[in-house]
């Protein structure tokens, strides 16, 4: 977990970053380059490998860790539990139901982290719409 001194120093990169890149639209196509130290050393960095890294900055000046896991990843039933943040019995509940693709090894089951991120974005998606259609629904007149 970062300590307040790191978020602090992370939070100061993060605006400076999101300031450039919101300068810098045209950008969105290319690498940019990137001079590191005092000697100046150049190296070109993607445009959205920029993008992920204000995310984790701001991420990170918020107080939460940050993890980077290449999307081919395999998680274990936990880890998978965990990013979601439900119970496992409950993840193992959605893979029975195949919500979410998942294979074996042996006995123990493992599930690609893409796969549990897409999950994630429709789960929050429908969750978004049920909030959405109930708060439209209580601001109509009674109908009796």
């Amino acid at each position: 977990m970062p300590d307040e001194a790191l978020s602090d120093r992370a939070a100061q990169a993060a605006d400076s970053l999101e300031q450039f890149l919101e300068r810098h639209p045209e950008a969105s196509a290319a690498s940019l380059s990137m001079f590191l130290g005092d000697d100046e050393t150049a190296m070109e960095v993607p445009f959205d490998v920029l993008r992920l890294l204000a995310r984790m900055l701001a991420e990170t000046a918020s107080g939460n860790a940050v993890a980077v896991s290449p999307v081919k990843a395999e998680l274990t039933t936990q880890q998978a539990a965990d990013l979601l943040n439900v119970s496992r019995p409950y993840l193992v509940k959605l893979l029975d139901e195949r919500r979410i693709p998942f294979r074996r090894v042996g006995n123990r089951r493992r599930i690609l982290l893409a796969d549990v991120m897409a999950f994630k974005d429709v789960d929050e998606s429908e969750r978004r719409a049920i909030a959405a259609e109930l708060s439209a629904q209580a601001e109509q007149p009674d109908q009796g």
